[in-house]
């Protein structure tokens, strides 16, 4: 079947978007290949059709879980096989999953990058057959990208394992500096580059200098009556601007990244069926949402470069029909959001405080910890060791990126089960039969080593097994901490630690000290660029933006905010 057959038949398409046929028959030659297509560009069918045409299966390293999940079903649903590798605790164990990937016939194969830094992993891997190597989000590889991902960097060395197989390196946006990382850390071989335009000939931009930006919000939410999205930088703020929207008459919800996984379903469930018409957000929001009439995009608060504007107002007008961006801001706000965006890069002595504290936290002894799994309460440890928990947990995150540290971050309260007594007790109360044995029997069978080791548990789980509320949970624990069977604790946030190397104290602190100072210098040149946007009233905004992107415009957009409009309508006259 020819590549416009299977567009029809999987995706009900019946011509490709601009760049799409020319990557698909570039990887089809076998050739490496660079696609950056903006958002709404359909990058997704740039690999998912050549899986169909292809010999072995397409390999997809992808750095949002859930957007593989999605992606995943939406394909079994076309009827294309499709696996990702998970990671969570009822998931076979890797090696049955890369068996799975290399006997199940499979169209489709999705990993995170993290899995490449498994030397495991990876030498496992290379029993596939991939006919395909694709690289989503490849600006992460590039610090001078946003959502910078040093994981990213070590996949370079796929060259390395899969010499014969082409690279596909997509992306939304690129600057020229992250075009090049994306050549020449991922070491592709005569790659062809193809760009779309950043061009949004639907959208306009306009920048509101207002001294209320609440009453401003409620007459553009009265104006325009579609959906939107309001992007703020703070959590807190998402759910208070959408209760002031409600109260003000106009339904809206909120989403950020603190939100466990049920109420992110629910809230994006309400907003894209349209049941509440405005959704306020984080940029949490920004990736993998694929809504196609958003009217209206409003940034109440200012984004941190160029690169976050551009792709969250590319959130609007999908369906190619007018759509409106608007930033509001007031006089300080610029030097806000400077120290506000600064203050999140730890410096040298909070990397080194925190890194000591978490060591002592967890007794790591010197040249130890590699490969071990701590479980850190954040409010504990900042309690003990009088520490900001946002800025702690800033710090770790920066452990993290610079790969001291593998995090597993946790949202959800859980529940720490420490069995106090011996085996014969455990099973001798169980006879009991009451609701307390029974959870205490479901917990034993779901867990082998639930007598030796301390068990953390979803208390949501199992409320839905036994039909009760979380109070009337705890109310069975406290029975069976007076039986003396189990003590219990409850933590709101835990993160799961597990350090990449030992403790080598000065030696493993010091790429995260790099890379801090370094970030901090490319943050602020992004800042500065997004400040001149903002403030300069003499240029096209929209050329501006894509004079960003390397594009050039001699033409005037003549619907911005700016000055352009007036400009081009005084010439005419």
């Amino acid at each position: 079947m020819d590549k416009l057959k299977l567009l029809k038949k999987y995706w009900g398409y019946s011509s490709f978007r601009s760049n799409q046929e020319q990557i698909i028959d570039n990887l089809l030659k076998g050739k490496d290949t660079i696609g950056i297509l903006p958002t709404a560009g359909g990058k997704s069918i740039c690999y998912q059709l050549p899986a169909m045409i292809m010999k072995g299966p397409v390999l997809v390293i992808s750095p949002l879980i859930a957007l593989m999940i999605d992606q995943v079903r939406q394909l079994e649903r076309l009827g294309i096989k499709a696996m990702y590798f998970e990671s969570n605790s009822k998931s076979p164990p890797i090696q049955q999953q890369i068996d799975n990937c290399i006997h199940g016939n499979y169209n489709l194969v999705y990993s995170s990058p993290e899995r490449f830094l498994n030397s495991f992993f990876i030498n496992h891997l290379k029993q596939v057959n991939f006919s395909l190597i694709t690289i989503d989000e490849a600006h992460c590889i590039s610090e001078w990208g946003q959502d910078f991902r040093p994981s990213y960097r070590k996949l370079g060395l796929l060259q390395t394992f899969f010499p014969k197989t082409p690279i596909l390196a997509l992306t939304g946006s690129a600057t020229i500096e992250v075009e090049k990382d994306i050549q020449d850390i991922l070491k592709l071989k005569d790659a062809k580059l193809f760009k779309s335009s950043f061009e949004r000939t639907n959208i306009s931009y306009n920048i509101l200098k207002k001294s209320d930006k609440y009453s401003t919000l409620i007459k553009l939410l009265a104006e325009n009556r579609g959906s939107s999205i309001i992007y703020c930088n703070s959590r807190k703020l998402t759910e208070n601007l959408s209760q002031f929207i409600n109260l003000n008459g106009y339904g809206a919800t909120f989403f950020h990244g603190g939100l466990n996984i049920e109420q992110k379903k629910k809230n994006l469930k309400v907003w894209k069926s349209g049941d509440l018409k405005h959704i306020v957000a984080t940029s949490a929001l920004s990736m993998g949402i694929n809504k196609s009439d958003v009217r209206m995009i409003i940034h109440f608060q200012f984004p941190e470069s160029i690169e976050n504007f551009y792709q969250e107002t590319g959130r609007a007008g999908r369906d190619k029909k007018d759509a409106f961006c608007y930033l509001l801001y007031q006089n300080n706000d610029s030097k806000e959001i400077k120290n506000q965006l600064l203050k999140k890069i730890p410096t040298r002595s909070e990397i080194e405080d925190t890194y000591k504290s978490l060591c002592n936290f967890f007794q790591i002894a010197f040249g130890e910890g590699r490969g071990s799994s701590f479980f850190l309460d954040l409010k504990s440890f900042c309690k003990r060791y009088n520490q900001s928990i946002n800025k702690t947990r800033q710090v770790i995150k920066f452990f993290q990126i610079a790969g001291v540290y593998s995090l597993m971050i946790s949202n959800e309260k859980k529940i720490h089960l420490n069995v106090i007594t011996s085996i014969d007790h455990v099973i001798s109360y169980i006879e009991n039969r009451n609701l307390a044995a029974q959870i205490l029997e479901f917990i034993m069978r779901k867990n082998p080593y639930f007598i030796d080791e301390i068990t953390i548990l979803s208390p949501h789980k199992l409320c839905k097994v036994f039909k009760i509320s979380f109070d009337q949970l705890l109310d069975e624990f406290e029975i069976l901490n007076k039986r003396r069977i189990l003590d219990f604790k409850i933590h709101e946030t835990d993160i799961e630690i597990i350090p990449l190397t030992p403790r080598q104290d000065n030696y493993t602190i010091k790429p995260v000290i790099d890379l801090a100072k370094k970030i901090r210098l490319i943050k602020k040149k992004k800042i500065r660029l997004m400040i001149q946007f903002l403030e300069n009233d003499f240029s096209c905004k929209r050329n501006y933006i894509l004079s960003y992107f390397g594009e050039i415009k001699n033409e005037n957009c003549k619907k911005c905010s700016s000055y352009c409009c007036n400009i081009n309508t005084a010439k005419t006259k």
